[in-house]
Order: structure tokens, then sequence, then C-alpha cells
């Protein structure tokens, strides 16, 4: 399953979502989105541990 895919999906479950909810459900669909932007398609099939070395990396 794609970002694309979960996005339109939790776009749409927006319909039916309480409305204390809405802005949790906004924030799940900008992670979402961001993840995609920064090219990461299937976050669930991605490796992050070279991410958070580079980011140790960057820090020292």
């Amino acid at each position: 399953m794609t970002n694309k895919v979960v996005i339109d999906a939790l776009k749409k479950i927006k319909t039916y979502c309480a409305a204390d909810l809405l802005d949790k459900l906004d924030y799940a669909i900008d992670i979402i989105e961001k993840l995609e932007e920064d090219g990461i398609s299937e976050p669930l099939s991605t490796d992050f541990t070279a991410l958070s070395k580079l980011s140790k990396n960057d820090a020292h």
C-alpha cells in the first residue's frame, strides 16, 4: 500500500470523523503527505535507522 492510497482513504474518512478527532486525522494526513514529498512512498518498508545515524552525525 502506498502513501497516496492511504491519504485518499483518510481524506474520505474525514467525512465521518467526530469533530474532536479532525485535528488528529489532519495531523496523520500531514505526516503521510510529508513522507511522500520526501520520497518515502512506503514508510512501513523503509529502514529509518540510516536516517537516525545521519542525524546523529550531523549533530557533531
